[in-house]
């Protein structure tokens, strides 16, 4: 199910989408299993009813201050769906244009990983103007990232240094990984962890 609109504020729009909350979503609320909508659209939606067979959401154009609201360990969402998505795709509305949005969304980030227990499939999506910091994954340990389940992975980093952080075991059951590599270099991580980043890699590879 895809609900989409390119002119939020748009009256008629409204109207359209609380008539498809009020009316139809009850009714079919146990059938769905996929949903794709905009952001602003995400609390009318995810109010309207119960959604007991939801596994995959796709949020279009979500901002930074929704996003910390969303992917809090104590917000309703996380609540209702941290163990039920299996398959998450978010693309962020915002453009990333300095270091302090940019630690705010690698910590947005470090909660999802953190926060679902069931995730299987993961696609972060965001401007072209950033790029993360190293910091992404390394705010939480091997131990205590829930995401573990996460076997198909999209996702834009720096560097290759910041890609290995995602060899070190803690995704291990990763099968596939897409990265949007924004600068490449000699990467130091490979010199200096050599054989854990093989050890690990090679059990990514078993998995294939």
């Amino acid at each position: 199910m895809t609900i989409e609109s390119n002119r939020v504020t748009d009256s008629r729009s409204n109207t359209i989408l609380d008539r498809f909350c009020i009316e139809i979503l009850p009714q079919i609320h146990d059938k769905v299993e996929s949903l794709t909508l905009q952001a602003c659209f995400l609390p009318r939606v995810l109010h309207a009813t119960n959604y007991l067979h939801l596994r995959k959401l796709v949020i279009i154009n979500l901002e930074l201050s929704m996003a910390c609201h969303i992917f809090n360990e104590k917000s309703p969402f996380i609540h209702v769906f941290k163990e039920q998505i299996s398959e998450l795709i978010l693309t962020i509305g915002d453009e990333i244009l300095d270091e302090s949005n940019v630690k705010l969304l690698t910590d947005i980030y470090n909660r999802i990983f953190g926060l679902f227990t069931n995730l299987k499939y993961l696609d972060l999506d965001g401007d072209d103007t950033y790029a993360f910091s190293r910091s992404l994954l390394t705010g939480l340990s091997s131990t205590t990232c829930c995401s573990s389940s996460i076997v198909h992975l999209r996702i834009k980093m720096q560097n290759i240094d910041d890609c290995l952080y995602l060899l070190d075991g803690r995704l291990s059951q990763l099968h596939t990984l897409i990265i949007n590599l924004d600068y490449i270099h000699d990467p130091v991580q490979i010199r200096l962890r050599s054989s854990n980043i093989i050890r690990h890699s090679l059990k990514i590879m078993n998995n294939l």
